[in-house]
């Protein structure tokens, strides 16, 4: 083939190995916690109510007895106001707690959300502030001024906790996979709790018309900090990567090779993720073409990696959405979501 290949081979080659990137396991996980987003949409009290028929259901399967002991805490949720974005988030929590032993093996469900997105951190003020907020919401999710007292208290905390972890990532050299997983997914929980905040406040304003512009504008604003923050975040992790991937020189599958000789194919290896890809034939034949091909590789995973454009849609959805979102007012009741689920409350 020579020592040159074309730009179709070198695009053939790189969304090849991307391929093989994405059904290794090799990409690194930077995303907002499915918990999280599930309950950040139009349709959040749905999705509770559903979860928790399916919950419900469960734990009546396996442990009829143990549901219906628990009928003063299940008819606690009869009537809960705000069930909708955090607030229904923090519900399936609490269902989720209440029905431990029909969820403890699920890896799932919200209550696991801490330990996935922080996993064995030893030392996280994000993780620490979104963890406090949780709970305080749990214990006033029945009282809205409350609520909204500790909603405005704790989204101030995170603010500032965030814009300390977005400028040792940009500034200090601290950039790394966990911490864009802690800033991504603290950004998103922090919205929310603006959100979540407005919505109380406008539920309980005497002007609901300017008090709602008013809101839309300072969120609009913060989602619009994020959105830039995070297109600057992701360009330094870029710039991370490149110092953890590496496209190595490798033997075809099966072979061997005595002494000097021509390694045609490529891995992917990333130290940081600690996985490589299967070997691929590259273009051109020759030890150094590997190596030199790890910039376009780059550029093309940034380019085509879904996750990227995901992260982007998650604030500019938001965003779009923030009227209807704060307008929602739907309550939970337990007694809507399953038919079994009334002999616990009688």
């Amino acid at each position: 083939m020579g020592e040159s290949y074309s730009k179709e081979e070198e695009e053939l080659f790189m969304a090849d190995l991307f391929s093989l990137a994405l059904e290794s396991g090799l990409m690194p996980d930077i995303d907002i916690d499915d918990s999280l987003t599930r309950y950040s949409g139009l349709n959040s009290t749905a999705i509770l109510e559903d979860y928790s028929s399916k919950l419900l259901t469960d734990a009546i399967g396996k442990a009829p007895n143990y549901v219906a002991s628990l009928g003063a805490v299940i008819a606690s949720f009869k009537g809960v106001p705000n069930a909708v974005g955090l607030g229904a988030l923090i519900l399936s929590f609490i269902l989720d707690l209440a029905l431990l032993p029909s969820t403890m093996d699920s890896g799932d469900n919200t209550l696991n959300m801490m330990r996935r997105v922080f996993a064995e951190e030893k030392a996280s003020g994000v993780r620490d502030i979104m963890d406090e907020y949780m709970k305080r919401l749990r214990m006033h999710m029945w009282e809205p001024l409350k609520a909204l007292e500790e909603t405005e208290h704790w989204e101030k905390q995170l603010s500032d906790q965030l814009t300390r972890l977005r400028n040792s990532m940009l500034h200090d050299d601290q950039m790394s996979t966990r911490a864009m997983k802690h800033w991504i997914n603290g950004a998103a929980f922090h919205s929310q709790m603006l959100v979540h905040a407005a919505r109380l406040k406008v539920a309980g304003s005497n002007s609901i018309q300017k008090d709602l512009k008013v809101r839309m504008s300072s969120i609009s604003t913060v989602t619009d900090i994020y959105q830039k923050d995070l297109q600057d975040l992701l360009e330094k992790y870029k710039k991370h990567k490149r110092s953890s991937i590496r496209l190595e020189k490798s033997l075809l599958p099966g072979a061997w090779c005595y002494r000097a000789c021509q390694l045609t194919h490529c891995i992917a290896r990333d130290y940081e993720v600690g996985r490589m890809t299967p070997s691929i034939k590259h273009p051109v034949y020759g030890n150094q073409y590997c190596k030199n091909s790890l910039d376009a590789y780059l550029d093309y995973m940034f380019n085509n990696w879904n996750l990227v454009k995901k992260l982007n849609d998650y604030f500019s959805v938001l965003k779009g959405n923030l009227r209807e979102l704060i307008l929602q007012r739907q309550a939970f009741n337990v007694l809507n979501i399953s038919p079994d689920s009334s002999t616990a409350v009688d």
